[in-house]
């Protein structure tokens, strides 16, 4: 996915701040070894596909609160 390095660098840097912020220092991207870059973009997937199961969760649940009766037969529309 190309969406992923962008996400990943700016996951990380995003990161970077506010470990920053609590006095910690981390590596900024642009200095990364390939093998950290790695880790971090492989974090980039576990975030989009933790977003693309929430939105999956909440397109069922509202599927569920738009037909709340679902003992109509299949010849029902709803709207």
């Amino acid at each position: 996915m190309p969406i992923t390095l962008p996400l990943a660098r700016h996951y990380y840097e995003i990161r970077r701040e506010v470990l920053a912020a609590g006095g910690e220092h981390v590596t900024p991207w642009y200095r990364l070894t390939p093998d950290e870059r790695a880790v971090a973009v492989t974090e980039a997937v576990i975030i989009l596909e933790a977003v693309r199961r929430a939105n999956d969760e909440h397109a069922a649940l509202l599927g569920v609160v738009d037909r709340p009766n679902s003992t109509a037969g299949p010849d029902v529309v709803q709207v």
